[in-house]
């Protein structure tokens, strides 16, 4: 099927989505994307959501499948519901371009859409962290980062996934200030973020902080207390007392999330304990356990 045909597949509302048409636009060169924005713009709101999340959808399912132009052409539409598939599509995105573009979008005119910037630079603050950004890049990001924090006009959803991203920065001052602040917040929802990036910082000053949570009453803090266990890896072994009990946790999710952090913090007892929960009759735990247990076998290489 030529660009045109496809386009016209594309542009007719009276015929469902063509799957296989829309492939057709995986891998386009920028004199395409051209065209395929001038007729995208012709698109219903309906037609254009749809098309958006069908990207998604097919990119997940076929590896190979590139709707990276496309995507990062949809990023200037009008409406912010294809922004934000737009934005969840271009998860593998690491460019310093799209980078940048996220950060614009702390500023969007739909919270839904910041929320989702916020979200998705948190991989570019682990890049950050790991050195693959410049210091001028990751101070560009930990500033806009903090901005959206203590801005009291965004939304808590911005607000919370700007302390998830900015915890990576262990080294800034200012953005550890911050995630003290954000467990001192009355709404749950701060304080389950600040957990999270707590994890995420690997200062030990916060290790009490996630062992108190562990043993939280709440399902969704010991969930969190879990996962940052998780990404503290190795450094993660004082809180294993604490982490253990949870693999049988009478929610599937936080026994999941502990099974997967144990696989990461690794060590003689957490493999005995995912050896017997690899026997387990819980479906769910047992891949889970299998899953840990490949990851402890790598690390042991």
């Amino acid at each position: 099927m030529s660009l045109d045909e496809t386009l016209q597949a594309l542009s007719d509302p009276s015929k469902p989505l063509s799957r296989a048409a829309l492939k057709e636009l995986s891998g386009l060169e920028k004199a395409d994307v051209a065209l395929f924005w001038q007729k995208w713009q012709t698109l219903s709101l309906d037609r254009r959501v749809a098309v958006a999340r069908t990207f998604d959808e097919l990119a997940e399912d076929n590896v190979d499948l590139d709707f990276q132009a496309v995507l990062l052409a949809l990023l200037d539409d009008s409406d912010p519901h294809v922004r934000v598939q737009a934005i969840d599509g271009l998860w593998e995105n690491d460019s310093l371009q799209l980078m940048q573009r996220l950060i614009a979008f702390l500023n969007d005119e739909s919270g839904e859409v910041r929320a989702i910037a916020a979200l998705s630079l948190s991989r570019f603050a682990y890049r950050a962290e790991v050195g693959e950004l410049t210091p001028a890049e990751a101070q560009m990001l930990c500033r806009a980062l903090l901005d959206a924090i203590v801005d009291v006009e965004q939304p808590l959803e911005v607000r919370r996934r700007a302390i998830e991203a900015v915890g990576y920065f262990a080294q800034s001052s200012e953005a550890q200030t911050e995630i003290g602040r954000a467990y001192a917040h009355p709404e749950q929802m701060m304080r389950e973020s600040a957990v999270a990036a707590m994890g995420r910082s690997m200062r030990p000053t916060w290790f009490p902080y996630i062992e108190r949570e562990l043993r939280s009453i709440s399902p969704a803090m010991r969930y969190e207390a879990a996962r940052a266990v998780g990404e503290l890896g190795e450094e993660g072994r004082p809180l294993l007392s604490g982490l253990l009990p949870l693999v049988d946790d009478e929610d599937n999710e936080i026994a999941t999330a502990t099974i997967w952090a144990l696989g990461q913090v690794g060590g003689s007892s957490a493999k005995r304990v995912l050896e017997r929960v690899a026997r387990s009759k819980d479906p769910d735990r047992r891949q889970a356990a299998d899953e840990a247990l490949e990851e402890l076998s790598l690390s042991e290489l």
